[in-house]
């Protein structure tokens, strides 16, 4: 309804972030504001339910035909401050969307050990930006795989799909320090039309889940890197970084 105006303290612990979403109420709000992307919807609804609070990264699961999915995001707000600011700013139907009594929270470490390996899951966009020698238009997004594929002839692709998004992810971890990629696998892949604003143009482009694991190098590089995500468009549901055990 509302921007939130409430704001967590910034030196507070990384909270984990959980809580269900009733996908038919969500199918039917996003009618309602006329939103065509389920990303950008989920985007647009945490904003107005919590404001600054809102988790970004966040990873939303719903198993195929399933009435209730989960959220999953990274925040420093407790569920306590989530559950007030659902209760102050959604509207009803919001509030029926993410019911406040499933919004659960726990903090993540605060001290990581350099070395230690972590397992991972994320969803990823992995797109590059064509260079001016490419051969589509300089600066629009492209899968890195098909930017890939262009530098070699027809059919004569050496690369996997599988091995190209590693290398991308790889040096997305390089980019934002705190992690080194030891292994990943292709879990699940799909192009969607993704939206990003009211009434604008779709851009079509990859939809990854890469499952591998982790090295940290650098204890609080490690944090931030938890809490910005990886890759591009990270506040529409992409980049998150799920640990699980090695």
């Amino acid at each position: 309804m509302t921007d939130a105006i409430l704001t967590g303290p910034v030196s507070a612990p990384l909270q984990l972030i959980r809580a269900d979403v009733r996908v038919r109420d969500f199918q039917r709000w996003m009618g309602i504001k006329r939103l065509q992307d389920a990303d950008h919807a989920m985007h647009c609804l945490l904003t107005e339910c919590f404001g600054d609070l809102a988790p970004k990264p966040f990873r939303l699961i719903v198993p195929r035909g399933a009435a209730c999915g989960v959220l999953y995001g990274y925040g420093h707000a407790e569920a306590d401050a989530l559950r007030e600011a659902t209760g102050i700013y959604a509207d009803p139907l919001q509030a029926e969307i993410l019911p406040g009594h499933t919004i659960n929270s726990k903090p993540m470490p605060i001290e990581w050990r350099t070395g230690k390996q972590l397992g991972f899951e994320t969803r990823i966009r992995p797109i590059v930006r064509r260079s001016r020698n490419a051969e589509c238009r300089p600066g629009k997004e492209c899968d890195a795989f098909q930017l890939k594929a262009m530098q070699y002839p027809e059919n004569e692709m050496p690369y996997s799909r599988e091995e190209v998004y590693r290398e991308w992810l790889s040096s997305q971890f390089a980019r934002r320090g705190g992690a080194q990629l030891e292994s990943a696998k292709l879990r699940s892949f799909q192009r969607i039309r993704a939206v990003r604003k009211l009434r604008a143009r779709h851009c079509e482009g990859p939809d990854a889940v890469m499952r591998g694991v982790l090295t940290i190098t650098d204890v609080d590089a490690f944090t931030t890197l938890l809490t910005q995500g990886v890759g591009r468009h990270r506040a529409y549901g992409y980049g998150m970084l799920l640990l699980r055990p090695a």
